[in-house]
Formats: C-alpha cells, structure tokens, sequence
C-alpha cells in the first residue's frame, strides 16, 4: 500500500454536534473573530437572559475562549451535545481544570496544586513553591472558586443546549451532513488535495501536514494512525486543531448559504496596533520584554514622567499586551507573550477572511 493510501484510510470526516455547540459558544464569546456568524451572534445574544450571556463570557475568559473544552474530544469520542456535556460532568475535578485551562499546565501539576489548594490559590507565579509550573490567574481563580464555577459552566451549558443550540443544531445538520459526506469523497480521490483545502495555512505534502499558527507545526502521515476531520459552520476563520501522540483533529469550515457577512477588523485586532503605533510603547514593550519594571524603573530609561509611564501602561493594558503583578508597594509589568502569540494568530485570521 503506497502511503498516499494508507494517508487516505486515516482520514475520518465526523459531524459532531457537542463540538459545534462549543464552537458556537466560542462565537458567542468574541463575536467580532467571525464574520460569517457575527451577525447570527448578535441576534442570539439579543434574545438571551442577562444570567446566559454572563455565564457564557465568564467560562469563556476560563477557558480559552470555549475551545479548552473541545480537548475532550482528544481520544475521539464524538458524542452528541447532551452526552458531552455529561461526560464533561463526570470529570474529576484535576481534569476539568486542565480542560478549562486548555492543556497549558499537565495533570500532574493540577493534581500537586489540589493537595496545596490554599497555598496554590493565593500563590503569584513567583512565589510558588511546590513542585511543577506555578498557577496563573485564570488557574489561581479555578482553585478558588472551582464549585461555583462547575455549577456555572453546567448551568450555561444546559441552558444554552435546551433552549438555543438544539434548534440551531436542526438548521445546520443538512449543510455539516453534506460537507462531511463531499470531503471524505474528495479523500477517496486525492488524500492530500483534501487536507490542503481546509486551510489557507494548512499544507499537506511529501508524507507531512504543516500547520502555521503562532508556531509552525509538523505532522508526519505515518506517525499518526487517525486524522479526524470536524466540519463546523462556526469555527472559521480559526485553524483549530489539536492532537495527541498518534492522532490529529482538524477543521472543516462549512457554509452556510445567505449569511451576512462583515469585513470590519476585529476591534481586539484594532486596539493591539494602536497601541504598538507609537515609538515609546514599542521601546516600553520591549523591556518588558527582557524583563519586568515598575514605572520608577521605566521612567528614567524612557526619559519620561510616571505620570506618562502610567498613561502609556495603561493603553498597553487595554490591549492586552501587558500584565502586572504585585510585589510589596509596587506593581511590575511584564509582557504578556502568549498575548503577542495570539497577535499573530489574529493577523493571520483576518487576512485569511
């Protein structure tokens, strides 16, 4: 079997409503990422309770945005939305948390913060002495509060099923059904034609798929034993994907006829070159970079006042590309570089459009 057939036979195309449910969630959480869904975003947010629309941005700052929770799907169990939200529900509590925080800290280090829960909770990054990598914010806030946000996180996601996503779910079937159907047909024909359609910055060539995100990612065809292919009216323009040591999730974006369509930048977008167009911030940006500083710091190097330091921190703040930590009587800003990391991503998003 030459390996294009056997890249061809590791390809499964599988329409998946608890995925596309989070995937709308994801839309509902930053609207203004998604073009062809932000004027249905908008209408479903209109008829939505004040207590829906909290629960939905509140689980979205704690988990990437939704899409932490897609990481269930990582030993390809493609339930539909209520069974998913009951395998969610039977989580340990160490597993729940590395979903919500998307993978970014590894189980065993949730597990060494829950004997330590209280010194965890209330640790800053540098002042955590147990093993594995300190909790963040968001991870500081789950350890806090990890009850009342289990009880928010399954009250939005039953809620927003039953009386929202399950009609939703009805209207879009038809189109994910043929899309699924018409992919895994042009797989039957060319293997590697039907992986470069995906995505403008998904490329499949010489037995490897590159992926460029943040980072360029490189996956070997024989290396991996299934490639599941997910079609979603939502997730475009992402390039979501994850993957475990033998298996690789991709995205299908799917349209749907007659949506409006925006072409307005996102306003995140907007706010991050604002503030990078400007010669102070950019030599701010970075030392923060190399380091963190307190404006008593800054001001010298930057020959400018505390008072200007502070007003130029602050724009920095609002878009995200600064954080701050507390240490005794001052505050130390740092770069956030995951925020730099998603600059990037978003860049490309929008030229992807």
């Amino acid at each position: 079997m030459s390996s294009l057939q056997a890249l061809q036979r590791k390809i499964r195309t599988v329409a998946c409503p608890y995925h596309e449910m989070l995937c709308s969630l994801h839309v509902l959480h930053q609207p203004e990422h998604h073009p062809r869904r932000l004027h249905w975003a908008g209408l479903m947010l209109s008829t939505m309770p004040l207590s829906l629309i909290e629960g939905i941005h509140t689980i979205g700052r704690l988990s990437d945005s939704w899409l932490g929770l897609t990481l269930t799907l990582k030993q390809g169990t493609f339930a539909s939305s209520q069974e998913g939200i009951l395998q969610l529900k039977l989580l340990p509590d160490a597993e729940l948390i590395c979903l919500l925080l998307a993978g970014k800290f590894t189980l065993g280090t949730i597990l060494a913060w829950l004997q330590q829960p209280e010194l965890a909770a209330n640790s800053g990054t540098r002042e955590w002495n147990g093993p594995g990598k300190a909790p963040d914010e968001a991870a500081r806030y789950l350890l806090r509060h990890l009850e009342s946000v289990r009880t928010q996180l399954f009250t939005t996601l039953e809620q927003y099923e039953q009386n929202y996503f399950r009609k939703e779910w009805e209207y879009i079937q038809p189109w994910m059904s043929t899309a699924a159907t018409g992919f895994q047909d042009t797989v039957s024909r060319s293997a590697e034609k039907a992986l470069n359609l995906l995505h403008p910055r998904l490329h499949a060539a010489e037995g490897t798929i590159t992926a460029q995100k943040a980072h360029t990612y490189y996956f070997r065809h024989d290396q991996l034993q299934l490639i599941y292919v997910l079609p979603s009216t939502f997730i475009f323009p992402h390039l979501l994907m994850d993957w475990t040591t033998d298996s690789l999730m991709l995205p299908l974006a799917v349209d749907i006829p007659g949506q409006p369509v925006s072409e307005d930048p996102p306003e995140d977008l907007l706010r991050s070159f604002k503030a990078l167009g400007d010669a102070t911030r950019l030599r701010m940006l970075k030392l923060l970079y190399q380091s963190p500083h307190c404006t008593k710091q800054l001001a010298p190097v930057l020959g400018i006042s505390e008072a200007a330091v502070s007003k130029q921190l602050k724009l920095l703040s609002a878009a995200g590309l600064v954080q701050a930590e507390r240490k005794g009587n001052y505050l130390f800003y740092s770069t956030d570089k995951e925020a730099f990391d998603s600059l990037i991503i978003l860049q490309r998003q929008y030229f992807d459009q």
